[in-house]
């Protein structure tokens, strides 16, 4: 059973004060008797079942970031990414939003001068995300690990898209002709494998995806790409062409 209990609206700076959104303000006045019920506690965290576990300071600081993005008008969030699954090699906290009317850029600035760390955020309107977990192995693929600040239901029934599917392929296919950082075609070629999963119905699983990529192309070019480092020229011809291959694979699944 949820705790609640009755309290009047005050006005000033004590401590057990009643906070009115001043977009409610004209309901309600300073002597108002009010009733405040607890909904969900704060501070809980939702792990994916694909995540074993989490040490003590990253759980710490995950919840320290959900209770500040109290600050915003969201509906979820999730840490998702590197962070979660590498022990000490990721570079910033991925964290991806569901809200109707948060801003990215105002995110991005709060929580870097507040925590000093690095993040990578994206907003998605909630109407959006409820499509994009049916249709994009990338979102699919982003959420097999994830930490939470409420409960998810999990991942619906796949369907297959086939404009979406088209529009995903198109930095893939750009990536055959333009010169890039190495980085980019790692993340592209962990594009088409997600893209691929999805289509045979196979979970999105990215750490199986970078176990699949380190077979193609060794443990020492994955690394290099993993990490921007600059590549040769036939690293790059051998990339191009499992792109190329994938592509190819993927167009004529989807015809």
């Amino acid at each position: 059973m949820y705790m609640k209990f009755q309290h009047k609206v005050s006005k000033g700076s004590r401590f057990n004060q009643i906070y009115i959104p001043g977009s409610m303000q004209q309901y309600f006045q300073a002597g108002d008797l009010v009733e405040v019920r607890l909904i969900e506690k704060s501070g809980s965290l939702f792990y994916s079942k694909t995540l074993k576990g989490l040490n003590e300071f990253r759980g710490k600081l995950i919840k320290e970031i959900f209770s500040s993005l109290g600050e915003f008008d969201i509906k979820q969030a999730f840490v998702v990414g590197s962070f979660l699954t590498k022990r000490v090699d990721y570079n910033d906290i991925d964290l991806l939003i569901i809200s109707d009317s948060a801003n990215e850029g105002k995110i991005f600035g709060f929580l870097t001068e507040k925590f000093n760390l690095k993040f990578q955020i994206l907003v998605i309107r909630a109407e959006n995300f409820s499509r994009l977990l049916e249709i994009c192995p990338l979102t699919r693929s982003m959420l097999y690990y994830f930490i939470s600040n409420k409960e998810f239901t999990g991942l619906p029934k796949r369907t297959v898209d086939k404009d979406h599917i088209n529009f995903l392929l198109m930095m893939p296919q750009d990536l055959l002709e333009i010169v890039v950082g190495s980085r980019v075609f790692y993340d592209n070629i962990r594009r088409l494998f997600a893209i691929i999963y999805f289509l045979n119905g196979v979970a999105e699983d990215p750490s199986q995806i970078d176990h699949e990529i380190k077979g193609l192309i060794g443990e020492k070019l994955f690394d290099v790409i993993r990490k921007n480092d600059p590549i040769r020229g036939k690293d790059v011809l051998l990339i191009r062409k499992i792109i190329r291959e994938r592509v190819r694979s993927i167009k004529d699944k989807i015809k």
